[in-house]
């Protein structure tokens, strides 16, 4: 969701200097990432020094309407869907395994009621 436009300090037709730490903080008032605000915010001040205000406020507002279609696109976070994507990928060898483990416990588990027919066939003898 995208929060107020923050006030810029300067007049449209001054020109400013853009400072990382500034961007990225504008950025963030918008409701940019700040994983996301701060690789932009130092490609930003390398790229377009110089700027008016109306220009910057411009600017962010392209930054904005990117980020907010890359968002939509690839969901709330990569880090989430790839945490999710490896859990659910370790979840299913594990049940792969329980399937395996299970498939020994009713061999087993036949395996002793057949020891036990017989040995109650042969008489109350223990085994030894």
């Amino acid at each position: 969701m995208m929060r107020e436009k923050p006030e810029f300090e300067a007049q449209a037709s001054e020109s400013r200097d853009l400072d990382i730490e500034q961007v990225g903080s504008d950025l963030e008032k918008l409701g940019i990432d700040p994983e996301f605000s701060r690789p932009v915010a130092e490609r930003l001040v390398v790229i377009a020094p110089g700027l008016t205000a109306a220009e910057y406020a411009a600017i962010l507002d392209g930054v904005t309407a990117a980020y907010s279609v890359h968002r939509d696109r690839t969901g709330p976070s990569d880090v989430g869907a790839k945490q999710g994507n490896e859990l659910r990928r370790l979840m299913e060898g594990c049940t792969g395994e329980l399937r395996k483990l299970d498939e020994g416990l009713q061999m087993l588990s036949a395996y002793l009621i057949r020891m036990c027919a017989l040995a109650s066939r042969e008489g109350p003898e223990n085994l030894h």
